[in-house]
Order: C-alpha cells, then structure tokens, then sequence
C-alpha cells in the first residue's frame, strides 16, 4: 500500500490511518498572456510560465478512532514537502488551504470514516534530500533535471571577489574573510548572517546539462545548492 510523507511525517505514522487512494502525478498547465495585433491572424503568446498544480490523497480511518481523526487534521497543515512513497527522491513544494471534510461511509463491518486531502503544489518536483557541490578550484557541475534551476550559491572570499557559472559572470562587493554570502537566485536576494550584500552581475541559472563554474579574484570557495527540478 502506498504512502506519504509530508512536513517529515508519513501517513504510515499516523495512528489507525490508510491511504485509500493515492495521488495521480500531473504537469501543471501553460499560463500564457494573449496579445491580439490588428490585422494580424490569430493571437501572440507571451510564456507566464506553469500554473501550481492540485494533488489529491484520499485517506480513511480504520477503526473510527476520533483521535486519528484530529491526527490527520493536525497533520495536513502548512507547508512543507510533499513525498509520495513510488518515488521517494522527489518532492513537492506543498501546502494544504482547503477545508478536509470527513464523510461516514457504509461498509462490510458499519461505518468508517474517509476524507480527501487537496495538496496546492509547485508544478516542479525537487530533489527530497538537496544535495550540495563544494568548488574550491574550477570544475563543472551537471543539471539532472528536467528544467532550468535557481541555485542557493554559498561564497567564501574576500574584498571585490569574482566567479563564473557559464554565461554569468558575479562579483560580490566587499566580502569579508569568515563571513560567507549567500546568493539566493531563486529570490534574487545576497545576503551574510548581518545584512545585504551588493552584487554585480545576474544571478545565475543552471542549465539542463554540464554548467562550468570558476573561481575568480579573491574568492576561495563556492558551494552550491542547486535546487534541482523536474516537471
């Protein structure tokens, strides 16, 4: 029987529960921007990129304990990662906004009581336990997934410090020695445990495939996070 993990609990935790049915996987739909053009045919397409997409889990209680009841309200709560038990290396990026609405239903042994958990995800799946790369010297790190990821980038350097990562070139003004920053390219946000950090450059992208990264002036370590994707 399968199962789920969300917030680090698993469905299998939870006192006198079982998941009657579980999620089907889905790709989430195109959102697209439509300009009409007088005299031209038909529309132009501006990409908004993928809209989030809604998970379902049908759980049910199997010997009508209220307190597995109130378990499994208190469990799907918030936000968290979202893990189905046919591929324990993915995660979403889930929450639950719905109301859970139990319902009695009839069976061989009297009533039991069942509800359905609507998941609000992320269209993209990510790795269920991130993984860092440390660079000390030049090298190439390789991008697994489906599509293109936003990394969280950890820098060690000092003074004006310079990397690479392909096409972008980063320098990070008036680094500190024992004080790393944190470029968050997802957010678009650099950072130090203190306060903000001024960049130059764009933040950087990894690409589908090899992406070589280099250590420029001043800078002594990198080390990624790379939040890979797949759709």
């Amino acid at each position: 029987m399968g199962y789920l993990i969300f917030k680090g609990v698993s469905t299998t935790e939870l006192p006198s529960v079982a998941v009657s049915q579980m999620p089907s996987h889905k790709r989430g739909a195109m959102r697209y921007t439509e300009y009409y053009v007088k005299g031209r045919d038909g529309a132009l397409h501006v990409d908004e990129g993928l809209a989030n997409i809604e998970l379902q889990v049908k759980l049910v209680l199997l010997d009508g304990d209220p307190a597995a009841r109130t378990a499994v309200n208190a469990w799907a709560m918030g936000t968290g990662k979202l893990i189905s038990s046919d591929d324990l290396t993915k995660a979403y990026k889930a929450s639950v906004k719905r109301e859970i609405q139990w319902n009695r239903v009839p069976g061989n042994q009297g009533f039991f009581d069942t509800a359905t958990i609507n998941f609000d995800c992320d269209p993209y799946m990510y790795e269920a336990s991130e993984t860092e790369e440390e660079f000390t010297e030049d090298g190439t790190i390789t991008n697994p997934g489906t599509a293109v990821a936003f990394p969280l980038i950890e820098l060690e350097g000092e003074g004006d410090a310079s990397f690479t990562i392909d096409r972008y070139q980063v320098t990070i003004l008036g680094m500190e020695e024992n004080v790393p920053v944190f470029v968050d390219c997802e957010n678009g946000y650099v950072y130090t445990s203190t306060g903000t950090m001024e960049m130059v450059g764009e933040f950087p992208e990894l690409q589908i495939g090899a992406n070589i990264v280099a250590l420029g002036s001043n800078m002594t370590k990198i080390t990624i996070t790379p939040h890979w994707r797949w759709v």
